[in-house]
């Protein structure tokens, strides 16, 4: 029975939309926020580590609304 490995986490694109459906901006308390629900959500690969987060603030700044 093979085993798959996922090396890379999934990347939590759907709720990073919708939590910047009408945003232009955040403020820090409203990032945590953010990080709170994604790492409840199972995304802890990405919102404990530096480069996950990085990745997820990269993410919301090329797609927040203009």
């Amino acid at each position: 029975m093979a085993i798959k490995i996922n090396s890379k986490p999934k990347f939590p694109t759907k709720e990073l939309k919708a939590w910047l459906k009408g945003r232009k901006s955040w403020n820090h308390n409203e990032w945590i926020a953010l990080l709170t629900e994604l790492r409840s959500k199972g995304y802890s690969a990405l919102t404990d580590t530096h480069e996950g987060r990085d990745s997820i603030g990269k993410f919301l700044e090329t797609n927040r609304a203009r």
